[in-house]
């Protein structure tokens, strides 16, 4: 499952690490991160998935975007 593998990836879990939790994102890390094989995975997903995903890894994920 995609939504698995986003969770496990090591830049996922680096974001989480450095924002509390995804709660508290610093700017100063916005380019910090290869996130390359994370945001393929997330477009991978399918409009249903995405929206299953969660506030949490969506949040990461527009983080890792520059949103």
């Amino acid at each position: 499952m995609t939504i698995q593998a986003i969770t496990e990836n090591r830049v996922y879990k680096q974001v989480l690490s450095d924002s509390c939790g995804g709660v508290m994102y610093d700017v100063d890390n916005q380019g910090k991160y290869d996130a390359t094989d994370v945001l393929a995975l997330w477009n991978s997903l399918d409009a249903c998935e995405r929206e299953m995903a969660g506030g949490i890894m969506k949040g990461v994920i527009e983080f890792l975007k520059g949103n």
